[in-house]
């Protein structure tokens, strides 16, 4: 039977979890006696600092030395680290039983990211061989009796044995109450045609009807949103001066710093503020203002195709389990209100309970060179929380044998496959890298290689598109983190002992060195195409140009891209024109000329 200590009161001489999968003891009588300035108490509250903690790195370490009453970096009796699942997925590679940590928490597991189910049966393949680990899964939505179906393994081995000292196996499921208020749900009564134009209404609702408090609107992207904010500004400029005190702010990702610092700045007195996000405000952030959330039941999810290779992405509904997370954003500093932009029949029969986990919909190829640095084989039979497809795992390793990653034993190359898998880039992007020395061009493709890293350097200012796009032309700067992205890159190479070259404006020597690694994405022009469609080489799929690409119209006969994002049509990102004839050069093994039959000529 487990045992906890209840707060306020009396401290037992021990406090732990004794189950043998997935509990976690912290601090014995010897070790609680200690002195520190936080005393027991504090302890215990970093340890819930631990636990609720939804961002990683030096802000939440900050505030749990905050509240255990340390200095931020100074050794104590427990050592807490923070990080992210896919940097401990890497520590992994230097020290595969991950032998310096004793007590593993994963939190936020809800999200089921691809790095998160990879770490969960990493984790469970490390506590066989370490049964003394000690894991936490913490979740606000998550289903615990799946994960901890999931993590029930019932050892029978000499560390075990047969007494009857040993705690039982079975995983401990625990329920910690959280600081909360009452949220009030309403629903539409019917079914809304148009969600955009719905929320909008809702929100020039509220300001009328309910009393102070920011309101926080999901929406499904960055076009929806700057959409709704238009709007929404329209409206308040025709309905008056009532209206003028609602402040307006969108929150996505990529959004400019000076953006997202008015987000978070404190609601002057006698403002309303309304910000209008997709999901990221359902647990990455929180938002202290906020009294009132409209939910429109919608978000934007990434789908991939392993037969097309085409990866989406599409507007689809969400589940319960966000619905919960996203009405919960309303009770954070007082009693609160939700408003679904869907009704309560839909909600009760309808929406799905738990979202689909990214390992089900996505591109398997970095996932897949992860497992085999770390050793794993056998990636077919790897035990996850929720099988991937059996097609996007073979994919991913036919893209991984084609670029010379693996060999055919599926194991990596040398040195290639392990440059590559020490390298935390897309694979594609990681040989395109090594091969830059044969070309001379290392340092203009290291360049490349960091621009590519980011989601986009370019900043999209509301009202001088004109300007912008003047302005893109003549390429801006790129923001610091590429340059950071950059020097860590450079220091990779040297540690492989690739010299830094330049090619000295030989674009020839970059595009070959960008065919090297993305040979695979080659697309051709079709013939008498008046809409600008390409083919893909591949699999003969329809795609087009970005409208963003500078090469938008200008439509080369032969390009290669970088990624393919699906929305009305399937657009090419990051393009480049080539020659067909580079395509043979660069992968014989994949291409091959083909001669045209005189006869059908």
């Amino acid at each position: 039977m487990s045992r906890f200590w209840k707060p306020g009161s009396e401290k037992p001489s021990t406090l732990l979890v004794d189950d043998e999968e997935g509990g976690v003891v912290f601090l014995s009588s010897s070790a609680s006696s200690a002195s520190s300035s936080g005393g027991w108490l504090g302890r215990w509250r970093a340890t819930y600092w631990l636990h609720s903690a939804q961002t990683f790195g030096c802000p939440v370490a900050s505030r749990v030395a905050e509240e255990a009453g340390v200095k931020l970096g100074e050794e104590g009796i427990t050592m807490i680290k923070f990080l992210t699942d896919g940097v401990l997925i890497r520590e992994m590679m230097e020290d595969p039983l991950l032998t310096k940590y004793s007590v593993i928490m994963v939190d936020e597991a809800h999200e089921r990211s691809i790095s998160t189910d990879m770490l969960l049966g990493l984790l469970k393949k490390i506590q066989r061989r370490r049964p003394e680990l000690r894991l936490i899964i913490s979740s606000a939505t998550i289903e615990a009796r799946s994960m901890s179906t999931f993590f029930n393994i019932r050892r029978r081995n000499s560390l075990l044995g047969s007494s009857d000292d040993m705690p039982d196996p079975e995983p401990a499921i625990l329920s910690v109450e959280g600081k909360g208020y009452t949220v009030e749900i309403h629903y539409v009564e019917e079914p809304v045609s148009d969600y955009l134009q719905a929320a909008v209404n809702t929100v020039l609702l509220i300001h009328e009807k309910e009393p102070p408090g920011d309101i926080l609107v999901f929406l499904t992207g960055q076009d929806d949103i700057d959409t709704a904010v238009k709007l929404l500004n329209e409206e308040i400029q025709h309905l008056g001066r009532h209206y003028f005190d609602l402040l307006i702010l969108p929150l996505y990702s990529g959004l400019p710093r000076t953006d997202q610092d008015l987000i978070f700045t404190p609601t002057s007195k006698g403002k309303r503020k309304v910000v209008i996000s997709t999901n990221i405000a359902e647990t990455s952030l929180t938002l202290e203002g906020v009294v009132y959330v409209v939910d429109s039941g919608f978000s934007k999810q990434k789908c991939y195709n392993p037969v097309s290779d085409i990866e989406s992405l599409v507007v689809a509904p969400i589940s319960k389990a966000s619905a919960r997370q996203r009405a919960g954003r309303a009770g954070r500093v007082r009693p609160g209100k939700c408003f679904r932009l869907y009704t309560e029949e839909y909600y009760l029969n309808e929406m799905q309970a738990e979202g689909i986990p990214e390992m089900q919909r996505s591109n398997l190829v970095s996932c897949v060179i992860q497992l085999k640095a770390l050793g794993i084989d056998n990636i077919l039979g790897f035990d996850w929380p929720a099988s991937p497809s059996p097609e996007a795992m073979i994919r991913a390793l036919e893209v991984l044998y084609s670029l010379g990653i693996l060999d055919e034993d599926a194991k990596l190359t040398v040195p290639i496959g392990f440059q590559v898998a020490e390298i935390p880039l897309d694979p594609m992007i990681s040989k395109m890298l090594l091969s830059a020395n044969d070309f001379g061009c290392s340092d203009e493709i290291l360049t490349i290689a960091s621009f590519l890293s980011v989601q986009s350097v370019w900043v999209s200012v509301r009202g001088v598109k004109k300007e912008f796009d003047e302005a893109k032309l003549r390429f801006a700067a790129a923001e610091k983190k590429v340059i950071d992205i950059r020097g860590q890159l450079l220091r990779l190479m040297k540690g492989f002992g690739i010299p830094l070259k330049s090619c000295e404006g030989d674009m020839k020597a970059v595009r070959k060195a960008i065919i090297a690694g993305s040979f695979a994405n080659a697309c051709h022009l079709e013939e008498y195409s008046q809409n600008g469609m390409y083919k893909t080489t591949r699999t003969s799929q329809e795609v087009y140009i970005h409208p963003s690409s500078v090469l938008f119209r200008v439509n080369p006969k032969w390009v290669v891209y970088q990624s393919l994002v699906s929305t009305d049509k399937h657009y090419m990102r990051n393009v480049i024109a080539i020659e067909p004839s580079w395509l043979t050069e660069a992968a014989p093994h994949f291409y091959q000329y083909r001669t045209p039959n005189p006869a059908l000529s």
